[in-house]
C-alpha cells in the first residue's frame, strides 16, 4: 500500500512542478534554480521513501514486525499530500 502512496505522490509533485513552472514563467520569468530544487525535491522523497516502503515489505518476510514501517509511512505522505494538494488548488485557482 505504501508503494502505492509513493507513486501517487510523486505524480501529484510532478502535476505540481509542470503546473508552478508553467505558471511562474508566465507571470514572473523562469527561475531554474527553482525548478531544480523542486525536482530535487520529488527525486529524493521518491528515493528515501520509495527505499523504506521496499525495505518493509520484503523484510516482513523474514520479520513480521517490519511491516509496521509501512505504517509510520503513512503520516508523512499523507502530510505531503495535504501540502500538495493545497499548493495545486492556490495555483488553479489564480486568475
Amino acid at each position: 500500500m505504501s508503494l502505492q502512496l509513493i507513486f501517487i505522490l510523486v505524480v501529484l509533485m510532478t502535476a505540481n512542478q509542470i503546473i508552478g513552472t508553467g505558471y511562474g514563467s508566465w507571470k514572473s520569468g523562469f527561475d531554474r534554480g527553482l525548478f531544480f530544487r523542486g525536482v530535487k525535491k520529488i527525486l529524493l522523497l521518491f528515493v528515501g521513501y520509495g527505499a523504506i516502503a521496499l525495505a518493509a515489505r520484503f523484510a516482513a518476510d523474514y520479520m513480521p514486525k517490519a511491516e509496521y514501517l509501512s505504517g509510520i509511512l503513512l503520516e508523512p505522505i499523507a502530510m505531503y499530500f495535504t501540502k500538495v494538494c493545497d499548493s495545486l488548488k492556490q495555483l488553479l485557482n489564480e486568475p
